[in-house]
């Protein structure tokens, strides 16, 4: 592959992807199976910014982020000999792969092709031991953000006897690390009725108390009353999306939900501040926390995933911890 190679180019080596992500695919733990093995998006590989490649439970998926149509056929074929060669057939997680599928991203609209085995509407993956369900199929969200597994065993370890509080919960990934941390209790919002039921069979996946855990599917920018009655809180995760039409805008919003949420703290108080826009830096979550929740005191940045390297951090997840004085 060569430095100049077009993101667009219809004779990319993709020997350099297949052998990069297999070799990932090789190091995988056995009690993980939800693993991001090729970051092109991160623009650490040039000629590739526009392909990424995961693992979910039992299936690979190539993401295209392309305006124009391209396939990836011969990456599909390079993937699936590397799967079944003998170097790699001791480890029991890339014998269980069933199948691969391309999603072709324009925007919001995704085109997905299954290019080998069976991809199926359903399945379940693990990370850390804790039992996901995904559904490969459905768009772009399968049920879990891989960048965000350093946030959930950051929770996991510091959860203990903590009343937890999970805003823009979706699928409720932070809720399974704190209740699986010892927490109290969690209380999961979204305005998204489907997601928190998603999130209700993710906690059934790992056997968790129901009672310990509470949903609340909830516009917060209309009231703030249903998810306040359950506080004070010990720790609270903020993770909206950055900009999604009909919901939530980051630069314009974040503001009130920090305020309301300040109000809403015990001492001693756990807060995670997150942003994931490629135009707002860290510096936005620094000047609103100070202005609308002056009484946390910066603990510092959570490092990114290994798996997700960056050219430019400033513009991938971003994750603030703070604690209340």
């Amino acid at each position: 592959m060569t430095e100049s190679a077009s993101p667009h180019s219809t004779a990319r080596d993709w020997t350099y992807v297949a052998t990069r992500a297999l070799a990932r695919l090789h190091d995988v733990d056995a009690n993980t199976t939800l693993v991001r093995l090729f970051h092109g998006r991160g623009k650490t590989h040039p000629g590739f910014d526009d392909v990424t490649v995961d693992l979910l439970g039992d299936v690979l998926v190539i993401a295209l982020f392309a305006d124009e149509d391209e396939t990836v056929t011969e990456l599909g074929a390079l993937l699936q000999s590397g799967v079944a060669a003998p170097a790699l057939a001791s480890n029991d997680q890339v014998r269980a792969i069933r199948g691969c599928m391309m999603q072709l991203r324009r925007g919001r609209q995704t085109v997905a092709e299954t290019l080998w085995g069976e991809v199926p509407e359903r399945t379940e993956g693990v990370e850390q031991g804790l039992r996901y369900a995904l559904r490969p199929q459905g768009n772009q969200n399968v049920g879990l953000f891989l960048d965000a597994a350093p946030l959930r065993s950051w929770v996991r370890e510091r959860a203990d006897k903590r009343n937890v509080l999970n805003l823009f919960a979706y699928t409720c990934g932070f809720s399974l690390a704190a209740i699986e941390g010892g927490a109290r209790k969690v209380v999961n919002n979204d305005m998204s009725r489907p997601a928190l039921d998603w999130g209700v069979e993710n906690h059934e996946l790992n056997g968790h108390r129901g009672d310990a855990v509470a949903y609340v599917p909830h516009n917060l920018l209309k009231s703030w009353g249903k998810v306040r009655r359950y506080g004070p809180y010990d720790m609270v995760i903020i993770d909206p999306p950055t900009n999604q039409r009909g919901s939530f805008n980051a630069e314009k919003q974040y503001p009130g939900v920090l305020k309301q949420v300040a109000n809403m703290l015990a001492p001693g108080a756990l807060v995670v501040v997150c942003l994931n826009s490629p135009f707002l830096g860290r510096n936005f979550i620094e000047n609103q926390v100070a202005r609308w929740m002056p009484a946390a005191r910066p603990l510092g940045w959570l490092p990114n995933s290994e798996d997700f390297p960056e050219a430019e951090p400033e513009r991938a997840l971003k994750v603030g911890l703070y604690q209340i004085r």
